[in-house]
């Protein structure tokens, strides 16, 4: 699998390939003006969804997060940034209406990703890490008897990264796959101390998917999950 695995800066000719999946990487805490110019890409149910934000950071981190996917959905399709227009699902999750180019959004705390592929579903997601007081009780909810001894087995201080790791790799196979987090006892993935890969899934074929972790801060994890055919992950920063 050939993988660039440094972040780029993108270049001004942008193009996808078939076999290509574009990760891209964001910060959310920008400055005020970029904000406000931000502000202004948006359509008038992503004011209203940024209105409806209590707190200062959580507005500016919302409309920083559209506006970059905008941009950046405007150069593959070479449009405008506020000339985008989505649709969703009934369960909210927003899609073009022009469904070759699919995408993916992943965001926590102030960092964002977004993985654009063409003709096939992607999965991407991004996990703070943090403490967790009822460690132990989630894993034996969420993840398999495997997973869940894995974890117990590791030192205090290593479980709360493994379990965000675990974490990240099952939510970026659910997202490419539209399944819900109903199935997360179905899906089993193996944990090296450097790379990740699935073990199990709740249907299909597990060689027709691929998984890989991604580096990221210090003090975060991320996974992408992609089809057998977008073997090529491009990796651009902003």
């Amino acid at each position: 699998m050939k993988n660039q695995s440094d972040w780029m800066r993108p270049p001004t000719n942008l193009r996808l390939q078939n076999d290509e999946v574009h990760v891209w990487r964001s910060t959310l805490d920008l400055p005020t003006e970029s904000i406000e110019c931000f502000a202004k890409l948006l359509s008038s149910d992503e004011q209203i969804r940024a209105d409806r934000f209590r707190f200062v950071q959580h507005r500016q981190r919302f409309v920083a997060g559209r506006g970059v996917l905008r941009s950046i959905l405007g150069q593959y399709l070479q449009i405008e940034p506020d000339r985008v227009q989505f649709l969703y699902s009934e369960k909210g999750k927003p899609f073009l209406a022009d469904q070759s180019l699919q995408f993916n959004v992943a965001h926590s705390q102030g960092l964002a990703l977004y993985a654009i592929a063409l003709d096939h579903s992607v999965g991407v997601d991004l996990e703070h890490i943090r403490a967790i007081a009822d460690l132990d009780s989630l894993t034996q909810r969420f993840f398999t008897s495997n997973e869940h001894a894995a974890i117990a087995a590791l030192p205090i201080n290593q479980q709360s990264r493994t379990f965000f790791r675990y974490w990240a790799c099952k939510e970026a196979y659910l997202k490419a796959t539209g399944d819900g987090l109903a199935k997360l006892q179905e899906l089993e993935i193996s944990l090296s101390s450097k790379q990740a890969c699935l073990k199990k899934i709740p249907q299909g074929n597990i060689a027709d998917w691929n998984l890989r972790e991604l580096d990221l801060a210090e003090d975060y994890v991320g996974a992408i999950v992609t089809s057998h055919q977008h073997r090529n992950l491009i990796f651009w920063r902003l």
